[in-house]
């Protein structure tokens, strides 16, 4: 059966080799400052296996974002992490960032890492297929029909039912295809389909896979006057990505200043909620939108924005000039889109609407 699942995670020579290759990266060397490059070879290469690379190198990646774009990083929920095989189902506001973090916090409990879907064509950026390699990570080709479609994404859930039901670990997917662009958090039925469909009935299949919903909300929406720019020209008629676009977009989202972050790791979804929604895709889709509505942390932002589009002031506050200055500086790089103001505006008020 045909399929674009891309699924490697490695060991052995592989695993060495791709160390090899990675401490020679740039930002090994600002992970790890007090080697030499010989000795950061020497490093990478006595980590073992996948959880030494990443409850060490990668971890320190994530403190390295949170120290240099981050103001304070929050979480709440976390007696639900504990440690039983779960398929977290997330908003999705960043291309890595949203997962990041998630690692980032079960590292720090103890516990082990998810593996994590992503859209197979991430893997335009340079080292991505081998970090993909040794982080879990299974890449999915992006919506679109034919049996070649539809064959992957019956793999894709025969191996998400494997990793949680019968290797007893975790994995973390997005909400939906692709990024929020407009800040309303919506989870597609056709994933609770995907989810259900390699199972006996679908409230049984759903409900072993113990699903957990996460929200993750950013003071400073990563990508935000990029993404406005997409809508607005969305607007004018078909868009096309350029080469090269996804890659810029993780780059922007990893160096960019977020502010303040945090995640709610909502209930899992109970045997007798999944039973009132009959195992309906949509039902279960709207069930998982208000653990995540109601779990999002608001921020000023997001009430500065709702503000301003129903045409009232902010009030004087550092805060709100703050918020009017990142709004002017934004909206004068586009003067060509005479939309961008309003939809920058409708991307920050977006959670508010969720709600």
């Amino acid at each position: 059966m045909e399929s674009n699942v891309e699924y490697q995670p490695c060991q052995g020579q592989e695993f060495k080799a791709i160390m090899a290759t990675l401490a020679q990266h740039p930002l090994a060397a600002k992970l790890f400052p007090h080697l030499s490059a010989e000795a950061l070879q020497q490093h990478f290469l006595a980590y073992d296996n996948i959880h030494s690379f990443q409850s060490d190198a990668m971890y320190r990646a994530c403190q390295y974002l949170l120290q240099n774009t981050v103001a304070t990083f929050t979480c709440t929920g976390q007696e639900h992490l504990d440690g039983h095989p779960s398929l977290f189902i997330s908003n999705h506001r960043d291309i890595v960032v949203d997962s990041l973090l998630l690692q980032y916090q079960l590292i720090t409990l103890g516990l082990d890492t998810t593996h994590i879907v992503i859209g197979s064509n991430l893997y335009e950026m340079p080292l991505m297929s081998q970090l993909a390699k040794v982080n879990k990570m299974i890449g999915i080709p992006r919506a679109s029909g034919g049996k070649a479609f539809y064959n992957s994404m019956m793999q894709l859930s025969a191996l998400l039912r494997s990793i949680v039901c019968e290797q007893g670990q975790s994995v973390w997917i997005a909400q939906r295809n692709g990024r929020t662009k407009n800040g309303i958090d919506q989870t597609e039925p056709a994933l609770i389909k995907m989810i259900a469909s390699t199972g006996s009935d679908p409230v049984t299949a759903l409900h072993t896979m113990h699903i957990i919903p996460l929200s993750i909300s950013y003071q400073w929406e990563p990508c935000a006057p990029h993404k406005a720019r997409e809508l607005c020209l969305r607007q004018q008629g078909p868009y096309t990505k350029t080469p090269g676009e996804d890659t810029q977009s993780i780059l922007n989202g990893l160096t960019s200043f977020k502010g303040d972050i945090h995640l709610t790791v909502c209930p899992p979804l109970t045997l007798a909620e999944l039973q009132a929604t009959q195992g309906q895709p949509r039902a279960v889709a709207r069930l998982i939108d208000s653990r995540i509505a109601l779990g999002y942390h608001l921020f000023d932002n997001n009430t500065f924005a709702d503000t301003l589009l129903n045409g009232n002031p902010l009030p004087d506050t550092p805060a709100a000039k703050q918020f009017l200055h990142h709004l002017d500086q934004a909206c004068a790089q586009h003067p060509d889109l005479p939309n961008y103001r309003q939809t920058l505006l409708s991307i920050y008020a977006g959670p508010l609407h969720n709600r």
